[in-house]
């Protein structure tokens, strides 16, 4: 595909088309006004080289020059704003024209800017002033017809030929009549026909802005849509691996001389978990790169649940696990995702809040009419009193996660009266909208 010519490697004539199309003014005096201006005054150093006051116009009729000057040009000079104000414009060539008629002057050179200003309107005015100025002229070659009949009446000097005069002149009117208003009707057609066109242009032109700026907030919405998903994602993967190996080398240190065993163990943990963090982080900016630079592994689910729940022991959470998997259905890949990271989260909440001899427990399983998904993590650590960091992603974060699939979150304290106490979160999934959608059985064919 051959790429748009830029304004600086155009050819001459294109620049200057694009020139004078930039400057509508500018175009229509240069090529309306001057050529009108120009045939007026050589039409008048032929037929008046007197300087006089006044002469005989058209069909013998005494004029006044500076009042024809006057009217002629009021009739031209608009010419050069009829396509930016192109009622105006036509209305001031209408009260030029209609003096150079009750003047007796007739139609003068003038008269070529009837058509022009027909055409402008019909094309760059509103529907009002096209069809305005439409009538207005239409009623200008009537009144044509009309100067002609009188303008006639005022050489007639012999009643014996008076009836054949008459019969020539009135044919003379009637064929000006039908001749202008042939000029107007089409010039109009023309400039509506151009007008329908130029407002389809504008209206694809539009369209495509519209578009353009559709699919610019689509991107954006998009990109912050990723941008929020990542976020989500690196909170909950560094702070449950960084509270993991926190509490890991907590562990290690005060063991380290009374049980270098278990300290190895503790530091070895911190590595593994460091590792998985690192390969998680890269999994998740991946998909800022391109697709063959980065190989990723299948984001985490229900069934990496185990693992997780390990890695929490290890760090000297006791944690029970209980997942009703006969009455579990097979989740979509984002389902299975929100309910790992919720996991994850509230158990890294525990970790760091929960306080000494806290305890947890994770169980999924549906609900009684089995159209929810539930998921509930509760512990027994010091609930309400926990201090807090301030930032209330973890929350914020697990809260959004439920609501990309229509379900609903509630994370609260448990009652401090309860011999449990400690701090509960439960997640509903509705299951129509969280299960992997199944193809329909297709049919057998005879």
């Amino acid at each position: 595909m051959s790429e748009p010519v830029s304004a600086a490697s155009a050819p001459l004539h294109v620049r200057i088309v694009r020139f004078f199309e930039a400057r509508s003014w500018l175009s229509d005096t240069v090529f309306k006004v001057a050529p009108l201006l120009l045939l007026m005054v050589s039409i008048w150093w032929l037929s008046f080289p007197t300087a006089s006051m006044w002469t005989t116009g058209m069909f013998g009729v005494s004029v006044n020059v500076p009042v024809m000057t006057v009217l002629e040009l009021l009739a031209i000079l608009p010419l050069a704003v009829v396509r930016i104000r192109p009622g105006w414009a036509a209305g001031v060539i209408a009260a030029g024209a209609l003096g150079q008629m009750v003047a007796l002057y007739g139609p003068g050179v003038s008269s070529l800017a009837v058509p022009l200003t027909v055409y402008a309107c019909a094309k760059y005015g509103s529907r009002r002033v096209s069809l305005s100025y439409l009538v207005v002229a239409g009623l200008g070659a009537l009144l044509v017809g009309v100067h002609v009949v009188i303008a006639q009446g005022f050489i007639i000097d012999r009643p014996a030929q008076l009836g054949t005069d008459w019969a020539v002149t009135l044919f003379i009117a009637v064929l000006s009549t039908g001749f202008c208003a042939a000029v107007v009707l089409a010039s109009w057609l023309l400039g509506d026909l151009a007008g329908r066109r130029r407002r389809e242009r504008e209206a694809i032109a539009e369209k495509n802005r519209l578009l353009e700026r559709e699919r610019d907030q689509e991107a954006r919405l998009a990109a912050d849509a990723e941008r929020m998903r990542i976020a989500r994602e690196m909170h909950d993967v560094v702070s449950h691996s960084m509270s993991v190996m926190i509490a890991q080398a907590d562990g290690g240190r005060y063991v380290l001389d009374a049980d270098p065993a278990r300290a190895a163990d503790a530091f070895g943990t911190i590595g593994e978990t460091g590792r998985e963090a690192l390969t998680e982080l890269r999994r998740m900016l991946g998909v800022l790169r391109e697709e063959d630079e980065v190989k990723t592994r299948p984001a985490p689910g229900v069934s990496d649940l185990p693992e997780l729940i390990e890695d929490v022991r290890a760090s000297g959470l006791p944690v029970q696990l209980s997942i009703a998997e006969p009455m579990l259905p097979q989740l979509s890949e984002g389902a299975a995702l929100a309910v790992y990271r919720i996991v994850q989260e509230a158990l890294t909440n525990t970790l760091k809040h929960g306080g000494p001899g806290a305890t947890a427990s994770v169980r999924l399983d549906t609900d009684a009419e089995l159209d929810h998904l539930v998921l509930r993590v509760h512990d027994t650590g010091v609930g309400a009193q926990a201090a807090g960091d301030g930032s209330g992603s973890g929350l914020l974060g697990m809260t959004e996660r439920v609501k990309l699939y229509g379900g609903t979150l509630a994370a609260q304290p448990r009652d401090p009266q309860s011999a449990e106490g400690g701090f509960a979160v439960e997640a509903r999934f509705p299951l129509h909208r969280a299960r992997v959608p199944q193809k329909a059985p297709q049919k057998e064919q005879r």
